[in-house]
C-alpha cells in the first residue's frame, strides 16, 4: 500500500466517499475546503481551510510533499485547481485541458457541442446584463439563466416572463466567479444524467439515470432512477455522442458526467459536462445498482494505477432520492431514521444534518439534507417503499422569521 498523499479538493457530502476510499486504498488524506465544519474535515489526516479555487495557496501551504493524486469529485469549480496541482506535483494522471475548460465553462462546452454538429438549443453568453437582455429578446420563453462557471445549480433560474429576466441575471452574477452568464432556451423533454468512465478514449462504463427535477424556477435534481427507460437505439446514439465529445475534448481516461435532455422532437440535447465523478450521490447509486466502485476507480486512475470497473450484469430498480427542506431554519429533531433503514427495500439512508444545525431551502444542490436509496424488483414496489420511507422519516425544522440570503 502507498503512503503517499491524496489531495481531495472539497469536503462536502459528495466528496466524503473519496476520503473513505482513499484511506482504504492506503493513502494519507489531505482535504481542502473553505468551510471549517465541512463533513469531510474530520476524515482527513490533514485539513486545509482554504478555497479550492486557489491552487497556488494550497501548494504553498503544503510545500514539497509526495503527492500521488489530486481529485475533486462532483465539483466543476475545482477542476482547474486539480489540473494545476497535478502539474505542480507531477502526478501520474494529468487532466485534459479542454475537458477541464468544458467543466468550468458552460458556454465553451456548448460551443463544442455545436462544433460537432450535435443537436443544440439557442443560447447566448455574456458578462454584460444589457447585452444579454438584448440577445434574449429574440429567444423563445421559458429561458434558463445560470452562471457560466458555477456548479450544483447555484444561481440557476428559469424565467417565463421577460420582466423577470433582469432579476435572474442579477442572481446568476452573484454566483459567477467570472461574471459570465448563460441564457438559453428551455428544452421540454425527459432529463437524464450520464455517468461515464472512459478508457483509451471510449466509454468503458456508461450509467444513464432518469432525473426528476424540482419545479420552476430552480429546477434542481431531486432524484435519480436506474435503469433509465431508453430504447436500444437511443442508447446507442447517446453512446456515439458521448464518444464524439470525449474525442473532441481529448478526455481519454477517467470519469465524466453529463446532463442530457431527450426532447419532444426525439433529439438528444447535451446541457452540461463535468470531467469528474457526478454529484448528487451518483457514485453511491452506481455502487448499489451495478456493484461498481467508481470512487475507487477514479482514485486509482488519478494515481496512475489501473481502475477496476466490474459491474453486475442486471441491476434492480434503484432510486436515489435527495432529502430537502422547503424553509430556512434550524433542525430541532429527527425521528424515524432507524425505522426507515429497517424497511426491506431501503438500501441506505444518509443524513447530513443534525439537531441544532442550520438548513436552507433547496435552491441549490449544496442545500440537501441527505440521501435515501431504495432498491426494488419493480418500479411499483420501489414507489411504495419510497412513499413509506418519506412518510416515516421526520425532520423537524424551526423556521426563521427572516430568511437569510445565500450567495455561495
Amino acid at each position: 500500500m502507498s503512503t503517499a498523499n491524496l489531495i481531495i479538493l472539497g469536503a462536502g457530502e459528495d466528496q466524503v466517499p473519496a476520503y473513505v476510499e482513499g484511506r482504504r486504498l492506503g493513502y494519507r488524506i489531505i482535504g481542502v475546503d473553505q468551510k471549517p465544519d465541512a463533513l469531510g474535515a474530520p476524515l482527513a489526516d490533514e485539513f486545509l481551510c482554504l478555497t479550492t479555487r486557489e491552487p497556488e495557496a494550497i501548494a504553498r501551504r503544503l510545500g514539497a510533499i509526495d503527492v500521488a493524486a489530486v481529485i475533486s469529485p462532483a465539483s466543476d469549480a475545482a477542476q482547474a485547481s486539480v489540473a494545476a496541482l497535478s502539474r505542480h506535483y507531477g502526478t501520474a494522471f494529468q487532466p485534459a485541458p479542454d475537458a477541464v475548460r468544458a467543466s468550468e465553462d458552460k458556454a465553451y462546452f456548448l460551443s463544442v457541442v455545436e462544433k460537432l454538429g450535435l443537436p443544440r438549443y439557442r443560447s447566448v453568453h455574456d458578462s454584460d446584463p444589457d447585452a444579454l437582455a438584448r440577445a434574449a429578446a429574440g429567444m423563445r420563453y421559458p429561458l434558463v439563466v445560470k452562471p457560466a462557471d458555477a456548479s450544483g445549480s447555484k444561481g440557476l433560474r428559469c424565467v417565463t416572463d421577460p420582466a423577470d429576466l433582469p432579476g435572474a441575471i442579477s442572481t446568476a452574477r452573484k454566483h459567477s466567479f467570472s461574471g459570465e452568464i448563460v441564457v438559453e432556451e428551455f428544452v421540454t423533454g425527459t432529463h437524464y444524467s450520464v455517468e461515464c468512465f472512459a478508457r483509451d478514449g471510449r466509454p468503458e462504463l456508461t450509467i444513464v439515470t432518469e432525473r426528476t427535477l424540482t419545479p420552476m424556477p430552480h429546477m434542481i435534481s431531486v432524484s435519480h432512477l436506474v435503469p433509465a427507460s431508453l430504447s436500444c437505439g437511443v442508447r446507442a446514439r447517446l453512446q456515439d455522442m458521448v464518444t464524439a465529445v470525449l474525442a473532441e475534448l481529448g478526455h481519454r481516461n477517467g470519469p465524466v458526467n453529463l446532463d442530457v435532455i431527450a426532447g419532444e422532437d426525439e433529439k438528444l440535447y447535451f446541457v452540461e459536462l463535468g470531467a469528474r465523478l457526478g454529484g448528487n450521490g451518483m457514485p453511491r447509486l452506481a455502487a448499489h445498482a451495478y456493484g461498481v466502485n467508481t470512487v475507487a476507480a477514479a482514485i486509482r486512475l488519478a494515481a496512475g494505477r489501473p481502475p477496476e470497473l466490474t459491474t453486475h450484469a442486471e441491476p434492480r430498480v434503484v432510486m436515489l432520492r435527495i432529502l430537502t427542506a422547503d424553509t430556512e431554519g434550524v433542525v430541532t429533531g429527527i425521528a424515524g431514521a432507524d425505522a426507515v433503514r429497517a424497511l426491506p427495500d431501503v438500501a441506505a439512508l444518509e443524513l447530513f444534518k443534525e439537531p441544532g444545525q442550520r438548513v436552507h431551502p433547496y435552491t441549490q444542490a449544496a442545500h440537501k439534507l441527505g440521501y435515501l436509496i431504495v432498491a426494488a424488483d419493480t418500479r411499483e414496489s420501489l414507489q411504495r417503499t419510497l412513499d413509506t420511507a418519506l412518510t416515516t422519516l421526520r425532520i423537524d425544522i424551526e423556521p426563521d422569521e427572516t430568511p437569510q440570503e445565500i450567495t455561495s
